[in-house]
């Protein structure tokens, strides 16, 4: 049993209305989101959240759970996720989403992972207006927490039902 990451299914109408209104195109996107159970960090700040391309052996793997196995495989820090409000939760699957591309053109695998480039830099900010300044917001809550459970000797809590359980709910 994984250590580091465990089943998020408490995201999955967020994630689905975050792609409703912002991403059409993902529609039939196969998304997993998991939560991640440690810090992570980039560049010296910590990382809320981050979305991968499934690879070959990821998609083998999970096409026993969904046909074709997984397209993206989204990681959230889970104590951000317990300790946040829904808006800043939707932020942050609709910044990680605002990562992918669909590529019409191509039939085998039309889902890609881009960088952010100038023009999305003005939409997360248009986006954001109302909060500009959310990510270091809910970044200087997530080392705050993370440094006091450090203190105290804790570790983030996993989830009491099996893996079993949780997809049973799905």
């Amino acid at each position: 049993m994984s250590t580091r990451y465990e089943d998020a299914p408490e995201t999955d109408s967020l994630l689905r209305k975050v792609r409703f209104e912002h991403f059409p195109e993902l529609v039939n996107a196969k998304i997993l989101v998991l939560f991640d159970l440690r810090k992570r960090g980039s560049n010296g700040a910590v990382t809320l959240a981050r979305i991968m391309k499934a690879n070959d052996l990821i998609r083998h793997l999970s096409d026993k759970i969904t046909v074709d196995g997984y397209d993206y495989i989204i990681t959230i820090d889970k104590v951000f996720w317990t300790n946040a409000c829904d808006e800043d939760r939707a932020r942050v699957i609709r910044h990680e989403l605002r990562h992918t591309y669909f590529d019409i053109k191509s039939n085998a695998d039309p889902y890609k992972l881009i960088q952010h480039d100038i023009t999305d830099f003005y939409s997360e900010v248009e986006m954001n207006r109302d909060d500009p300044r959310w990510r270091e917001r809910c970044a200087s809550l997530v080392v705050d927490i993370y440094d006091q459970m450090k203190d105290e000797g804790r570790k983030v809590q996993r989830s009491r039902k099996t893996p079993i359980e949780l997809a049973a709910e799905r």
